[in-house]
């Protein structure tokens, strides 16, 4: 495990650009349309994140690119929502998986502008509730402004997560057991935590 994780540090500490770079894209196909739903964007942003930390690369250039990124891929799904309206209920992948549109309507209807921020953070919804909003005539001043929002707590919330996966595992790697396994708890703790709200979440949506 430990030579898999060398490498994936080394190659982040080699190519800081590329690094960024990916955080950047995988914010932005976690949150548009159909790509959200196929790409696991959020997996693929965490892991680089916490390899740069344990390569000891600043973290506030993930986090602003993850912002970026996210407002950019949510507003790209509120375009398509927006452009192609009711027609997007015949495309792939909603004309054979219908619930998708099912659930993030309802979702919509439920909780209005609010549905755009809490939508990020419930797998599926985060791709298909922006739609959602284009396809329903939202204003684009009120989406760009829970989009904005939503986003600068979206980042941190799975930036410094994976910032501290890495330096934990920097620690057990040094030797320093108890307090990587300390702040391994801490994270695990952070995550089951953020499962039982997200089901909570998906609950409501049903």
């Amino acid at each position: 495990m430990w030579s898999w994780i060398d490498s994936v540090v080394n190659l982040v500490a080699l190519y800081p650009g590329v690094a960024l770079g990916s955080v950047f894209l995988a914010a932005v196909i976690e949150a548009v349309a159909v790509l959200g739903i196929l790409v696991p964007g959020t997996p693929i942003l965490m892991a680089v994140a916490g390899a740069a930390a344990l390569a000891g690369q600043p973290m506030l250039p993930f986090l602003a690119l993850s912002i970026v990124g996210a407002v950019i891929g949510d507003f790209l799904s509120f375009w398509i929502g927006r452009r192609f309206s009711l027609r997007l209920r015949c495309m792939w992948p909603f004309a054979s998986r219908p619930t998708l549109m099912d659930n993030a309507e309802r979702f919509f209807a439920r909780y209005g502008i609010y549905s755009v921020a809490f939508c990020r953070f419930v797998p599926v919804l985060r791709s298909t509730v922006p739609l959602v909003a284009g396809m329903a005539g939202m204003r684009q001043r009120r989406f760009i402004a829970a989009n904005v929002a939503s986003a600068f707590i979206w980042a941190p919330v799975h930036i410094y997560p994976a910032q501290l996966a890495g330096l934990s595992l920097g620690r057990m790697r040094a030797g320093d057991w108890q307090s990587g396994a300390i702040w391994g708890a801490v994270l695990l703790a952070g995550f089951c935590a953020a499962w039982a709200l997200h089901r909570v979440v998906v609950a409501r949506t049903r």
